[in-house]
């Protein structure tokens, strides 16, 4: 007598595409409109289900990097690429409250419980040119990037950013270094340049040592008040030594230096 419990090869092929058919893990998208008030938009997904286009995908929350006191954020538009990640279980309760709930419904791996990571790019929308150094500074839809290695026109400038739910507006003043940055005794501040977002600053800053240090930790210079950070801001310099700059606005360097030496600092933090 046959067991009529156990599936054929082919019962099991076909089970298992009806199980994946509506499983979904990951999909590449294109933004249709973005709420700049609830920072959630609307997404067709950039794929097919077979001959047959996904839905458009409703309230997806995007993210943008930070925490609950400050963020970097940027225009999000319609046409704008993204990354759409399916949660495993129904985020309806947690997004409507904040808080750890119950699932409100048995939804798993679910189109209607997506999150877009906006910015990833399919290769004709690659950026072009892509910035070559070690260090960016943000750029807008004009398409110029602010390097460290750019020390044209933005030497010595400061470049307040202010964004709009309905456009963006950049201006750029002349400033001097004394506006951003003290040099400390021995150290001469060649290129200073400083941005912020908000409550979220960005200092580039390149300083010459006229004198030999063999160790310890070095202060290149200090920020002025206003620009400082409000914790101890972990910062990147290109021979890859530790850098920091300390809630004071000390800009400080670990290992020895050599006289002459030109040292660049970059770093992002949190207003004080």
């Amino acid at each position: 007598m046959s067991d009529n419990t156990c599936l054929s090869s082919a019962e099991r092929e076909a089970l298992k595409r009806e199980i994946f058919s509506s499983l979904h893990c990951a999909l590449p998208g294109t933004v249709v409109s973005f709420d700049a008030s609830t920072q959630t938009a609307e997404i067709r997904p950039a794929v097919k289900a077979g001959s047959v286009f996904f839905p458009v995908l409703a309230d997806v929350p995007v993210f943008f990097p930070g925490s609950r006191e400050s963020a970097i954020t940027w225009p999000v538009s319609a046409g704008d690429e993204c990354l759409v990640i399916l949660a495993d279980v129904d985020i309806d309760a947690w997004f409507d409250s904040g808080e750890a709930e119950a699932p409100r419904s048995a939804r798993k791996h679910s189109l209607s419980d997506a999150f877009a990571f906006v910015g990833f790019r399919s290769r004709p929308n690659a950026l072009q040119p892509f910035p070559e150094g070690e260090s960016l500074f943000p750029h807008d839809h004009d398409g110029r990037y602010y390097t460290k290695t750019e020390t044209d026109s933005l030497v010595n400038a400061t470049v307040p950013v202010s964004r709009g739910g309905s456009g963006q507006t950049g201006t750029k003043a002349s400033i001097t270094v004394s506006d951003i940055a003290a040099a400390a005794s021995g150290c001469e501040i060649t290129t200073a340049q400083y941005a912020s977002w908000g409550k979220v600053a960005m200092v580039l800053l390149t300083v010459k040592k006229t004198a030999a240090v063999s160790s310890g930790t070095t202060t290149l210079c200090t920020l002025v008040s206003g620009k400082r950070p409000r914790y101890n801001a972990a910062a990147q310099w290109r021979w890859d030594k530790g850098a920091q700059i300390t809630t004071g606005g000390a800009v400080q360097v670990n290992g020895a230096i050599s006289a002459g030496a030109s040292i660049t600092v970059l770093s992002t933090y949190v207003l004080a």
